[in-house]
């Protein structure tokens, strides 16, 4: 048996989430760390530093996205960061579709994963023609890539880089 102390605030937290789930609070955490560890089988950060360039290159594909970076973290996250053209006539059904398949595929069981814009500060740089970039994100560590990509392909326009097939 592991035993950890926890931080007085987390504690408590955990300890009203366990009451109102009418758990005891050690299957409670046990719950929660389940729910976002990945079976001993997954665990092999190889297969990721490997995935992670084919959902790179299928992302390149889409219309108007040029890459700007791409990395596998230390603690097994990974996460893409590119432009998308905001002059190119697709740029918001691409932003509007990439939300959906990395955001709100499925509401009940949604990919461990997050689409959302980045920039530095407007006011120190300029406008999102020029800074206005884009990132997906792992939000659990080892999922992998390919999975990923698998996963959504069938969902966006096919072959995502023939823009006629972008038409709603």
């Amino acid at each position: 048996m592991l035993e950890i102390s926890l931080p007085k605030k987390l504690k408590k937290t955990l300890e009203k989430e366990a009451s109102d789930a009418s758990i005891n609070l050690a299957a409670h955490i046990v719950k929660k760390l389940e729910r976002i560890t990945s079976p001993a089988e997954y665990i092999n950060k190889k297969k990721l530093k490997a995935g992670l360039p084919i959902l790179v290159d299928f992302v390149s594909k889409l219309p108007g996205v040029s890459i700007i970076a791409s990395e596998v973290t230390r603690d097994a996250y990974w996460w893409i960061k590119f432009d998308i053209d905001s002059s190119h006539p697709l740029v918001w059904r691409v932003i509007q579709e990439l939300s959906f398949v990395f955001n709100s595929i499925a509401l009940s069981d949604p990919l461990p994963t997050v689409f959302k814009p980045s920039s530095p500060p407007p006011y120190l740089n300029g406008g999102p023609e020029e800074f206005l970039s884009w990132v997906v994100e792992s939000t659990y560590n080892y999922i992998d890539p390919t999975w990923i990509k698998e996963a959504i392909e069938n969902v966006l326009p096919n072959p995502i880089d023939d823009i006629t097939q972008w038409d709603v």
